[in-house]
């Protein structure tokens, strides 16, 4: 026994080894996006409409064995919310209001799956880097845009309806995100997968300087959200194997 337990061992090692692979792909995203909290810049919060977008990435994984690997990503998210108010008894008295904001999305997930060689259950969850692009904004009443107000915590009129607000938000994003679903083995080395992708903004996403009260006097920080269905395809490259 004691001689064949060192021999089991190595052969154990050996397998593991085998088993490594580098992997690389290509994947997109149907998702909805929210805004928790909305930030109306001190007017009273408007009811939320739900808002379809996207989201695609580069991909790049390490295998260590059938079970255990860890993926990146580089890649693009359009994220925001759509809001609506209907204040009956006025003329043009539909408020709409859709907030779209644009990140480079950088992950760094911890990888499970099963060990099927067909078929296999996988699961990713780790953190995930946000950088915000560009933001803007439609906000209209009626036909028009929003005329400006003058807010007491800024001690000037602002702009509410204005299309390009980057600058109303942070630069930078912390989400932690999980994914779940299955992926097909469809031909050697080369593999499809889908699944759901659930992502939570850990970071209130609006910048210091527009930080306001709300129509109430109180201030909530405002925090991305977004879920979807995410779907891909990758060519693995094995290594370790002669």
């Amino acid at each position: 026994m004691k001689k064949v337990l060192p021999f089991l061992l190595v052969l154990i090692s050996m397998a593991s080894f085998g088993q490594k692979q580098l992997y690389f792909g290509i994947a997109g995203s149907g998702i909805s996006p929210w805004i928790i909290n909305q930030n109306n810049y001190g007017e009273h919060d408007l009811d939320y409409k739900v808002m379809f977008s996207w989201a695609g990435s580069i991909d790049i994984g390490f295998d260590f064995n059938k079970h255990f690997g860890l993926k990146t990503e580089v890649g693009l998210a359009q994220l925001g919310q759509k809001y609506y108010k209907d204040i009956s008894g006025q003329p043009d008295s539909t408020i709409n209001r859709q907030v779209k904001m644009n990140y480079l999305m950088v992950p760094l997930l911890f990888k499970y799956r099963t060990g099927g060689n067909v078929v296999r259950f996988y699961l990713l969850a780790g953190p995930q880097f946000g950088f915000l692009m560009k933001a803007t904004q439609t906000y209209t009443k009626g036909n028009g845009p929003i005329p400006p107000y003058y807010n007491e915590e800024k001690h000037d009129s602002i702009v509410i309806s204005e299309s390009t607000i980057t600058d109303r938000y942070n630069s930078f994003q912390l989400f932690f995100r999980i994914d779940a679903g299955v992926e097909f083995t469809v031909a050697k080395n080369l593999g499809l997968h889908v699944g759901l992708t659930l992502n939570y903004g850990l970071l209130d996403i609006n910048a210091p300087d527009w930080q306001l009260k709300d129509a109430d006097g109180n201030y909530n920080p405002s925090y991305n959200a977004y879920g979807g269905l995410n779907f891909g395809i990758t060519y693995a490259i094995p290594v370790g194997k002669k």
